[in-house]
């Protein structure tokens, strides 16, 4: 807070001193220019002339003054040369003044004292200045205190200026109750960090003006006590002070961070029946608030086309609103028609890149990381201040834009400059080198931290590396590892979400619900984002009813929660009831983003009847109605539904039509659908683009090798496998897990490294003879080896899901559903088997992999396939 003196203006900050005595600076008014009369005038040069001539340059005043004869004797005339210099910043030639003169005065000590402070000198030189006036025998005046608390402010040092207030209340009659002084004691203490002596002056001042109001109003805001605040405001003016600017500059702060939309638009109205929003100030503050808090961009666009006058604040508070609002473009046509720009502009632009990833586009999201470091570099060529923001800014640019190479080289640039070893950077340098896949760098980072603040952040990073490399049992126990050692004073709220995801990745539902209680208990849970996060589990790991019951009972939903609870139906193949859920959208005018269009039309496949018109219908409506220009994903999904419905043709028009070049994803999710609706023909036409687009994904030689297998083309496949183990490339092996005494337990096809393998490879043959009597019948046809029929057979029993199936129906009690998850599709084989099962047993299995849930129940699974 800065400390007022004379009027409801702060005084400007220190500057620093010029590089050359020949230039000045035009001069800001200083408060300790108040002079005695004494002393002889000059002879040939009035004081008021000096004064001017002191104030355009302090210099050639003084050579003047010199000439003059006896100018310099003039107490008051070296007066007016030394605050010409203080002005200018020339502070060494100023003390050169004041050490010479003959004669000083209380003018003179106040000058060089307020001087001292204005400029940033320490604290102890201003109290030094005070001993020696009052050895002098000179009494200290209220612009005395003032320049001295001034400089407790300025230096960070309220035990000292604790102790001028003291001499101050002792001083003489005329600084007792001074108002001046009063607003300086106010201005140290908020400046210091205690609050409470700001209240104690405050409520002990016999006047107060409007600086007093706003310095109090300041205080409140920078504390975080924004309800306070505006409690404040409203008892000024119960007392007949008028706001000013800078009340209307603190209160719409509070506003942008402790309140909303309602307080910053009273706030706004204020100023305008006041005539104040046209004040440069409570307009940048306008823009930055409706930036943060508006309905749409043009509530930012309307104010700043309202300003009469605009400075580099107001041109980044636009760019900063359209970044906001995820205008990208528009903001950088900003950037390029601003007068002119300041590292406060940049960083503005580098945050907005790093913001606007545009979810699920993640070409885009690449694409922004590059345009940050562009930005950054020039940044550099320009000479602009390179702060701890840019820095980080920079970092998380590199990291989105996934970059090796470009990321040694901006880890190389924040060791030479200097810029490392703070919490926040160095936090950044850690998730900068995961996302760049320099995860070793990473952790030897990890292992030398030493800031505490920033701790959780980076350890958050470290477990989301885990997550992201589907390392899932190694980040759960790097997790409860953390959480023996700390027990629950590092898990916050982004820690929580994190586990929860870990969660529902894994389908661990039992450990998601000991996180479900434990953001209850901790009261974490009162976090939307906390609840969308526990959604989110519940969906993944097949408890559809509890994420259900979550959503109907938070008191306030956004679009994240709305978007975990379609995402969880999906997973079940529940099409009618995402649908619904759209109505309900649509009534609770919600408006929708380009995930809710992908999860909806995505859910049309599995309606109970076919939606092909109404995925057309949601479609179209996605640029006409709601301005979201369709993206590949969507394409894609369009296509997976028109062929689920044997729409082919309108599904091959479609992908003609695309307005940018189909993508792997549009034709492999063509073949897709020619899984549920057999084409051939739209399957070989699918498999010919997806092996010339992606030649040397390891995916396509498995799908060329298996294709060649089905045609029974043996030789043909086994070279395929070949010349993929030959390039090094490897499949992601078929895995299964399910759960059991709070423990996962993971098996591969034909594994036997499980303690228990001979109880559960004896209970599968056993349980594979009663399917067999019941009428299950191996399909050999997914074993895609050239071998034995009975070799066929041999393979296909021993399928990860059906070890990891049997492993749970030994360990299961009465009336429990035992859970698997695989993390690819499941094959045809296997769905059948587990269905016979379900019916053998009795028992409920639940699977889910890599695409949805399959619930076995009596014979009969969820997926009706």
């Amino acid at each position: 807070m800065a400390i007022s003196t004379s009027s409801s203006a702060p005084p400007l900050p220190p500057q620093p001193p010029p590089s050359s005595v020949r230039c000045f600076p035009p001069p800001p008014p200083l408060p300790a220019t108040a002079a005695a009369t004494h002393g002889a005038a000059p002879t040939s040069l009035s004081i008021r002339a000096l004064a001017a001539a002191a104030a355009a340059d302090p210099r050639a005043a003084h050579a003047l003054a010199l000439k003059s004869g006896a100018a310099m004797a003039d107490t008051r005339a070296a007066n007016a040369v030394m605050c010409g210099y203080i002005r200018a910043g020339a502070l060494e030639e100023a003390q050169e003044v004041f050490d010479r003169m003959p004669a000083r005065d209380a003018a003179s000590y106040n000058a060089l004292i307020s001087g001292h402070a204005r400029l940033g000198s320490p604290a102890a030189l201003g109290v030094a200045l005070f001993g020696r006036m009052r050895l002098a025998g000179l009494e200290p005046t209220e612009y005395t205190f003032v320049g001295l608390l001034t400089a407790c402010a300025r230096r960070g040092n309220p035990r000292l200026g604790s102790q001028v207030h003291a001499l101050a209340v002792k001083a003489p009659p005329c600084c007792g109750g001074s108002l001046l002084v009063d607003n300086a004691l106010l201005g140290m203490y908020v400046k210091g960090g205690r609050f409470g002596d700001v209240l104690k002056v405050f409520d002990g001042m016999e006047r107060r003006d409007v600086s007093s109001w706003n310095t109090v109003l300041s205080g409140l805001v920078e504390l975080g006590r924004y309800d306070e605040a505006f409690e404040l405001f409203g008892d000024m003016r119960d007392s007949g002070v008028g706001a000013d600017r800078f009340s209307l500059s603190a209160l719409l702060a509070a506003a942008v961070e402790g309140f909303g939309l309602h307080e910053g638009a009273a706030v706004h109205a204020l100023s305008l029946k006041s005539g104040l929003d046209m004040d440069l100030s409570v307009g940048n503050a306008l823009v930055g608030f409706y930036a943060e808090h508006g309905d749409s961009v043009e509530d930012v666009v309307d104010v700043f086309q309202r300003m009469p006058v605009k400075d580099v604040i107001s041109w980044t508070g636009l760019l900063n609103g359209y970044m906001e609002f995820g205008l990208v473009d528009m903001a950088m046509d900003v950037f390029d028609r601003m007068p002119e720009r300041n590292f406060v502009t940049y960083n503005a632009v580098l945050t907005g890149f790093c913001q606007n990833k545009e979810g699920v586009r993640v070409a885009f999201a690449r694409k922004s990381g590059l345009k940050g470091l562009g930005l950054f570099k020039q940044m550099l060529e320009d000479g602009l201040e390179v702060s701890d923001v840019t820095v980080t800014g920079v970092l998380n640019a590199c990291a989105i834009a996934a970059d090796m190479k470009m990321s040694e080289q901006v880890h190389s640039f924040v060791i030479k400059c200097g810029c490392g070893s703070t919490p926040w950077i160095d936090a950044a340098l850690i998730d900068m080198c995961i996302k760049c896949g320099r995860s070793g760098d990473a952790r030897l980072l990890f292992e030398q931290w030493r800031h505490e603040e920033s701790f959780h952040v980076a350890w958050n990073s470290l477990l989301v590396a885990s997550v992201r490399d589907g390392e899932y049992e190694k980040a759960l126990s790097t997790f409860l590892q953390m959480f023996r050692s700390n027990g629950v004073q590092f898990i916050d709220e982004f820690t929580l979400t994190t586990v929860l995801g870990l969660c529902g990745a894994l389908g661990f539902v039992e450990f998601g619900k000991q996180m479900h209680s434990f953001a209850a208990k901790s009261g974490l849970l009162s976090a939307r984002v906390a609840s969308n996060a526990i959604i989110s589990m519940y969906g993944k790991c097949g408890a559809l009813e509890a994420a259900v019951n979550v959503f109907k009972q938070m008191p306030y939903r956004d679009l994240v929660s709305w978007n975990a609870l379609i995402a969880s139906h999906l997973l079940h193949r529940q099409g009618d009831e995402i649908l619904d859920l759209w109505s309900q959208m649509e009534r609770l005018v919600i408006r929708p983003d380009s995930i809710t269009f992908l999860l909806v039309i995505s859910s049309c496949s599995y309606t109970s009847s076919s939606s092909a018109d109404k995925c057309r219908e949601l479609f179209l409506s996605m640029s006409s109605t709601y301005g979201i220009e369709p993206a590949v994903e969507h394409y894609a999904a369009f296509v997976y539904v028109l062929g689920c419905w044997d729409h082919f043709e309108e599904a091959e028009q479609l992908i003609g039509k695309m307005p940018f070049k189909p993508g792997a994803l549009v034709w492999r999710s063509l073949l897709d659908s020619c899984t549920k609706r057999p084409n051939m023909t739209m399957r070989r036409l699918a498999m010919k683009h997806l092996l010339a687009l992606e030649p040397q994904d390891p995916s396509t030689y498995v799908l060329t090798s298996n294709l060649y297998s089905e045609s029974a083309r043996w030789q043909c496949s086994e070279s395929t496998r070949l010349k993929m183990r030959d390039k090094g490339m490897r499949k992601i092996p078929a895995r299964s897990w399910t759960f059991h005494g709070n423990s996962i337990h993971s098996f591969f096809a034909r594994d036997r490294s499980h303690p228990e393998s001979k109880d559960i490879y004896a209970g599968l043959d056993v349980l594979i003879l009663e399917c067999m009597k019941a009428g299950y019948e191996p399909d050999t046809s997914f074993v895609l080896h050239d071998v034995e029929e009975y070799q066929k057979r041999h393979f296909l029993m021993y399928h990860s899901a059906k070890l990891a199936a049997m492993y749970g129906l030994l360990m299961a009690g009465p009336g429990e559903t035992v859970h698997v998850v695989k993390n690819i599709r499941m094959c045809g084989d296997c769905h059948s088997f587990l269905e016979y099962a379900s019916a053998a047993t009795g028992k409920e299995i639940s699977v889910r992999d890599s695409r949805e849930f399959h619930i076995f129940r009596g014979g009969k699974c969820s997926c009706r396939e």
